[in-house]
């Protein structure tokens, strides 16, 4: 079976946004021989396939679908134009307590006298956030015996040579490490990392700073923001020679919410503070308060989304080799998806249409070779 034929039909397991290589099988052999070249590979020689080849020649495949989106001003920011940023964060992929392979990571759990090993994978990803559609770049697997920030790492050094373009890493507190924050410094790049720790120095060195420096008042979308801005701390050690720039911003804004049928209007506030490396004066505070928020586009529109419409928690095959490949396939389908779908819709009578509308048209109606098709139709 040629392995092209392996990565297509993976590809249109998760462009039509089917849960499982079964699935893929039964609707492939009914309505995607033109589509594989008349062979379609099984449930099981997907998997096989997958768990046999090296991840870098998708990898490559997604380099070359964002240089291509950013030369086509396909990728574009969400709105008022910031550094290009990238969020690194870590997901963890179906638990078990009985399926298990030489990879997997384990830890006990349960009642004291009752605890069970249980097993699971993690992977570290790669996503760009603040920015329409929002793309995974990356993504490494978490090793048994070593921590999620190693594994971070290994992904940063590749996004760093892969894509350039990117200016900013938004992590969240785990990564305030020096080995981290080095390689992004010396890089040229910038990283914000959520600072929460109260016991680490700088925290506390920053919040006494704070309490006697008046804070400026400003505005973010119609609402009040106080800021602080301080600059000049020195990092710990593996990061003496680098200066630390220390924002805190609370936010106040107005919540409605339903209680006993009628509508309550309330005041949150919330209040962040973010660790700041290689990130000029001219980057403004409420642009940091806007890329240290921006991490939580891996969750929305990451790992929730990918997860619930994507099957991203599915062991498709139990091979840590095959799961990233699926997981970096599946990066790449959610992407030109999501592309074809805000950019290339033509037809009027798909203006009102859904995403998800979307995949279950392309799973009725798949493009075939050489026949006439609504995807190509005009108005």
């Amino acid at each position: 079976m040629p392995l092209l034929n392996v990565f297509l039909g993976a590809f249109l397991l998760f462009s039509q946004r089917l849960k499982s290589l079964n699935a893929f099988e039964e609707v492939c052999r009914r309505r995607g021989r033109p589509l594989l070249g008349g062979r379609v590979p099984s449930a099981d020689t997907v998997g096989y396939a997958y768990a046999r080849s090296e991840p870098d020649g998708i990898r490559r495949i997604l380099v070359e679908m964002q240089r291509l989106a950013l030369r086509k001003k396909v990728l574009r920011h969400r709105g008022k134009r910031t550094p290009w940023t990238v969020m690194i964060d870590a997901h963890e992929i179906s638990p078990s307590f009985c399926r298990t392979c030489p990879e997997c990571l384990s830890r006990r759990v349960g009642k004291p006298g009752e605890e069970r090993t249980q097993y699971y994978h993690r992977h570290v990803m790669a996503q760009l956030v603040d920015a329409e559609p929002p793309m995974c770049l990356d993504a490494e697997m978490i090793r048994p015996g070593e921590g999620e920030t190693v594994a971070a790492r290994r992904l940063i050094v590749r996004v760093l040579k892969n894509f350039p373009f990117v200016r900013v890493f938004t992590m969240d507190a785990m990564y305030l490490e020096a080995p981290v924050l080095r390689l992004i410094a010396d890089a040229g790049r910038g990283a914000v990392v959520v600072l929460k720790q109260e016991a680490r120095e700088l925290y506390q060195d920053a919040r006494a700073l704070m309490r006697m420096e008046a804070p400026r008042k400003e505005t973010l979308d119609g609402e009040e923001v106080t800021v602080w801005d301080i600059r000049g701390f020195k990092g710990w050690s593996g990061l003496e020679e680098t200066d630390i720039r220390v924002v805190r911003t609370i936010l106040r804004r107005k919540v409605r919410h339903r209680i006993a049928k009628k509508w309550v209007e309330t005041k949150e506030e919330q209040d962040w503070t973010w660790a700041t490396v290689g990130i000029g004066p001219e980057v403004g505070a409420l642009t940091i308060h806007r890329l240290g928020h921006a991490r939580w586009d891996g969750e929305n529109c990451g790992f929730n989304e990918q997860d619930r419409y994507f099957g991203l928690d599915h062991i498709y095959h139990h091979n840590p080799k095959a799961i990233l490949n699926f997981i970096l396939t599946l990066f790449l389908a959610a992407f030109l998806t999501e592309v074809f779908f805000t950019r290339n819709l033509k037809n009027p009578q798909w203006l009102r249409m859904t995403l998800l509308g979307l995949c279950r048209l392309l799973l009725e109606n798949p493009p075939m070779p050489g026949e006439p098709s609504i995807w190509t139709l005009g108005p």
